[in-house]
């Protein structure tokens, strides 16, 4: 995901995280620009297992705005403006998660495949083998 470094931030849609003092830095910061910037999520979460606290938003901004320094930079979503930046419409669209594990008919699927590899390369060394001992 690629984040927003000009500033002031030009239009388009956005998500970041902040903790603790920042919250309410951030917030007070989209009072005073809310004819320039729309929040479409804001989510709490509970204290992390460090003890901080962490919201997360996802904001349209509509006019160039200022962004202060110590927020980290915005995150951009796709949007009009950025046609293609990843889909982000709660928190766990940003999130980089494993694949979900393969079900039954799938892990045979995948253990044939393997077992075929495996016969394959045990043949090609077999051959190997029986080529030298010509010699």
């Amino acid at each position: 995901m690629a984040m927003q470094r000009k500033n002031p931030v030009p239009p388009g849609k956005y998500w970041v995280d902040q903790f603790e003092q920042r919250i309410l830095e951030f917030d007070m910061w989209l009072r005073r620009n809310d004819d320039k910037v729309k929040v479409i999520k804001r989510e709490e979460f509970a204290r992390l297992w460090n003890g901080r606290q962490r919201v997360w938003y996802l904001f349209q901004v509509q006019q160039p705005v200022k962004w202060e320094k110590g927020w980290g930079f915005p995150t951009i979503a796709q949007s009009a403006e950025n046609p293609t930046a990843p889909v982000v419409e709660k928190p766990d669209d940003t999130v980089t998660k494993p694949p979900p594990p393969l079900g039954p008919i799938e892990q045979l699927e995948s253990l044939f495949e393997d077992a075929k590899t495996v016969a394959f390369i045990a043949l090609l060394a077999y051959l190997w083998t029986q080529s030298g001992s010509k010699r």
